[in-house]
Order: C-alpha cells, then structure tokens, then sequence
C-alpha cells in the first residue's frame, strides 16, 4: 500500500496530542469534555500513534496533520491458547482531506507494523462496519445486545448467591487489578487476557461532560474462591415518567464473568437496581449463561450486534497458536490483497489438536478457496466455514472438506471480546 503523493507517514508522540486529538474530533464529533480532559491522553498508546501529514501541494499546507491511527497490543484468547495481537483504534481522517487514499495507506502502515512487533492478529471494533472489510476483517464475534427488564428473574445456580460482590466508584487504580485478574481467568475466544496500561486507562475514561445525563461510571466486581471472577463497568440515568421512576442502566461492552454463577450474581444485581426500568448489557456471547439463565426469555430485548472484527495478519503463525477439535489435513488458498505473503496455498495439518501450516507442494490439489476475510471470521471458532461455504462466500473444491474445517475450527465457547476500544 503506497503513500498517497503530497503526504508522508509520522510518529505521533504525546508532543502532538492536540493535533492528534484534533482530527479524531472532527472524525467522530467528539464532544469537547472529551478532547479537552486532562485524562485523554493515558487512554492512548504513544509510541504506536501514527498519522498522515501533509508535505504541501495545491491542495494542502506543508505540516499540517490529515489523518491519524493508534493501536493497544494485548494477547487474546483463541481455541486452545493465545496470540498476541494489535487492536486498532482512533481512526480518523480529516474531511478536508478524504478520498485521497489516507485511509488504505494507514492500515497497511498499521499492517506492517504489528507485525514487526510480532502481532499475527489485528482486531478492532467498527464505528462503520463496511469500511474495514475491504482491508480483510472478518466478523469473528457477533454478539447480543440484551436489555433486561426491572427485577429479571434467574434460574438458580449454585453458590451464586453467596459470592462477594463489590458495587463501587470506578477508579483506575482502585479497580484495575481486579479487571486484569477476571481478564487473566476469561476462557472465551476474543477475550482480551492482558492489556497494556493504555487500554485499562482507556476503559475507565469517564469526563463529566460527556455524560449525556448519565451517573459517572461505577462498577461491580464478583469474587469467588480464586479472587475477581466478574466485573462490570456501568452508568444510570435517572428517567421518570406518568407511573414513577423509568430510569435506565447500561454496561458499554466493558465486562466479563468466567463462570455461570459470577455472571448470575452480576446481572441479577444489575437489573434490579432501584428506580431502573430495565438494564441493558452489551455484547452478550451467543451461548452466554444469562440466555439460558433467564426465566422469562421473552421478557428481555435480544438484539444483534457486530463485536469484534479480525483480520489475520500471519496465516502459519495464527493457525498454528491455536488447537483444533479433529484432525485435519487439507491445502486451504487464501486470497489476500493487502499482504502479499498470505496469499497462497496452505497446507493445514492438525493432529492431536495442535497444527502444522507449510505451503502446499507445488500442484497440490487445492481443497478450499477463500479470502482472508472469511478465514479471519472463522479464526476463533464462532463463524462457522460451512455458514460461510453456505452464503456463498467459501469455496469448496473438494467435496466434504468445508465440513471437516467447520468442525477442526469450531469452539466451545462462542467468542467474545471483554472491552470496546
């Protein structure tokens, strides 16, 4: 991906904070409590900010900034292990400045250098979901967004009742480490289990003025035997209508329980706090315990969302930091137009779980086409190949081999990410 002429990729350290926040302003219509808190500046990674500035032309003055882009690294959960990946964020481009290939040149710079860091995984959560899918990311975590009615009744679970739980003012150095403890014990594909110091900064930015009536931000914390075993970052807003109180809460994305009886005790405890009508909970796992916990199902609103999208960055290296329910042994082409290296035919061998991923012999019977796209929506084992053969978006050559991927990539645990960013 070349640089677009009349403009040079730069470092973007904390010097260049107000530029760089500057452009995300105009980018996403931040509000100005946010660009202007002192805060903001711990919830970004400096020495991975980026940008585009302009090197003069007709159209454009010599320095000035036009695009920028960040990244927190952390190690995500996969089938059978983790991987260490790059999580894209602060996207933006300014509007003087669009359709000029800002854009494709930033995420190849991104490309580039995640993996010079040793990232195989880029993932982030879309503010526009068709942007990042002509890069290659794949819908590798779709998700519930579940509002759950005042006083939702729960089926029972063993010791749920008699966990601690903590409901407290969020505070960055008060809560931190118990977020890292849960984030450590998540077992689901997607989970993010260690952060950098940015990313936790990032979860608990809260200034006052961008609040929309909203409580400042609190959180509950579970804790078992072993310590933190859930959490939840959430807000009210107080409401009141003809028959009393109608207020509203909400968890943003920023939560995860590791067992059934922490999410129990989590969200039975949040939806029934006084003067909320209902509580809403974002990016809900398909399978989540509260789907089968609820009594009355029909009582709460399920919504469809988009969670986290992926995008493999290193075909072998990813494959091959996961493990596989069945043995395997099928030449997969993958199609990728922004890394050229990923672009061939793989020979993918698992046997006992774990794989071996060479490129296949020359004139080796391809099984299954497909794009990068579609491979990194499988990845973490909750979109399934055979949906993907089935809309028409995986190719299969040999007949039976969409079906033996399915069930060599399925999980467990349907995948989730622990925070948005």
């Amino acid at each position: 991906m070349t640089t677009p002429a009349g403009y040079r990729p730069i470092d973007l350290g904390q010097a260049r904070s107000a530029d760089f926040l500057a452009i995300d302003a105009w980018a996403f219509a931040l509000p100005d409590a946010a660009v202007a808190s002192e805060g903001i500046a711990a919830t970004v990674d400096w020495s991975r900010s980026r940008g585009m500035e302009a090197t003069g032309g007709a159209q454009t003055a010599t320095g000035e900034l036009a695009s920028v882009h960040s990244s927190y690294g952390y190690t995500m959960r996969v089938p059978g292990g983790t991987v260490p990946t790059s999580g894209l964020t602060w996207v933006g481009v300014h509007p003087a400045h669009r359709r000029r290939g800002l854009l494709k040149s930033m995420i190849g710079d991104h490309f580039r250098r995640s993996l010079a860091r040793g990232e195989v995984v880029s993932t982030l959560i879309a503010a526009e979901t068709t942007i990042y899918q002509r890069f290659g990311y794949g819908l590798s975590c779709p998700t519930y967004r579940l509002t759950l009615p005042r006083g939702a009744e729960f089926r029972a679970v063993a010791g749920s009742n008699e966990l601690r739980l903590r409901l407290e003012d969020a505070n960055l150095a008060a809560h931190g480490p118990a977020i890292r403890a849960v984030l450590a014990r998540d077992p689901r594909p997607g989970a993010m289990v260690a952060i950098d110091d940015s990313l936790l900064a990032n979860l608990f930015f809260d200034p006052e003025g961008a609040r929309d009536g909203q409580e400042r931000r609190r959180i509950a914390i579970v804790e078992d035997e072993r310590g933190p075993a859930a959490f939840a970052l959430f807000q009210r807003k107080l409401g009141w209508n003809d028959s009393g109180p109608g207020g509203t809460g909400s968890c943003q994305e920023a939560w995860a329980a590791v067992t059934a009886a922490a999410e129990r005790r989590l969200w039975s405890t949040l939806a029934d706090l006084d003067l909320m009508s209902s509580f809403t909970v974002s990016s809900v796992a398909l399978d989540s315990p509260v789907i089968h916990l609820l009594k009355d199902v029909r009582g709460a609103t399920a919504l469809m969302r988009d969670q986290v999208w992926a995008r493999i960055l290193d075909v072998p290296a990813a494959l091959m930091a996961r493990t596989y329910g069945t043995d395997l042994d099928v030449v997969i082409e993958v199609d990728d137009a922004q890394i050229a290296e990923n672009s061939c035919s793989w020979r993918l061998t698992v046997a006992g779980g774990a794989a071996s991923v060479t490129h296949a012999e020359p004139g080796a019977a391809i099984d299954v086409r497909t794009s990068i796209q579609e491979l990194s929506a499988a990845y973490l084992g909750g979109t399934t190949f055979d949906a993907l053969a089935t809309a028409g978006l995986v190719e299969e050559v040999r007949p039976g081999s969409v079906a033996m991927l399915s069930d060599a990539f399925r999980s467990r645990l349907a995948p989730r990410g622990s925070s948005h960013f």
